[in-house]
Formats: C-alpha cells, sequence, structure tokens
C-alpha cells in the first residue's frame, strides 16, 4: 500500500492515502461495504469477465432495439395495408351494390 501511495506513472497524479486504500480494498476483497459505508462509491472494480458479460448485454440489448424498431415498422406497414384493403373492399362493394340494383331495375318493372 505504501509504495502505490508513493509511485505513480506518467501523466498521473499522486494518489491521496484514502484513494490508495480504496484501491487496495477494492483489489482484496469482494464486498467494500466499508468503502461504501464511508462513502466512496467507486470501490468495487470491474473484472474482465465481469466487462465482457456487460459488453455482451449492451450487444444483446442493442440488437434486441433494432427487433423491436423492425418490428415496429413491419405492424404499422400492416395496417396501413389493411386500412387500403379495407377501403378497396368497401369500393368493390359500393360497385357490385349498384351493379346489382341496375340488375335488379331492370328485371322488376316499376
Amino acid at each position: 500500500m505504501e509504495n502505490k501511495l508513493s509511485t505513480t506513472t506518467e501523466g498521473e497524479e499522486l494518489k491521496s492515502a484514502a484513494q490508495v486504500v480504496a484501491d487496495v480494498l477494492a483489489e482484496n476483497t469482494t464486498k467494500n461495504q466499508f468503502l461504501q459505508n464511508v462513502g466512496y462509491q467507486n470501490a468495487r472494480r470491474i473484472s474482465n469477465e465481469q466487462s465482457a458479460e456487460l459488453e455482451a448485454e449492451k450487444k444483446t440489448n442493442a440488437e434486441l432495439r433494432v427487433q423491436v424498431v423492425d418490428l415496429s415498422n413491419k405492424v404499422q406497414e400492416s395496417e396501413q395495408a389493411r386500412i387500403i384493403d379495407r377501403e378497396e373492399m368497401k369500393r368493390s362493394q359500393s360497385e357490385m351494390e349498384a351493379k346489382l340494383n341496375l340488375l335488379l331495375s331492370q328485371i322488376r318493372p316499376s
């Protein structure tokens, strides 16, 4: 711990004693309740495995968002196609009713 307190790398500021203690505790303990109790929030370091898991989760979430947007667009397109089909069916039905009425009027004497 004393070595970490006195040594720095290029471009790095000298660490405070609290920062060194927090780093050492973070490296050597699994539960850093002490650090959380004294108000040091960044005490937990993320392992490479956890980091990889987080990255994979982010990627999965991004892929899921893309799928949701794609499906949403497909639903909108389907809804628009359904509306157009319904309007065409109404128009076709009206034309058929008009033709039927014309035929019926020609068959029935008025």
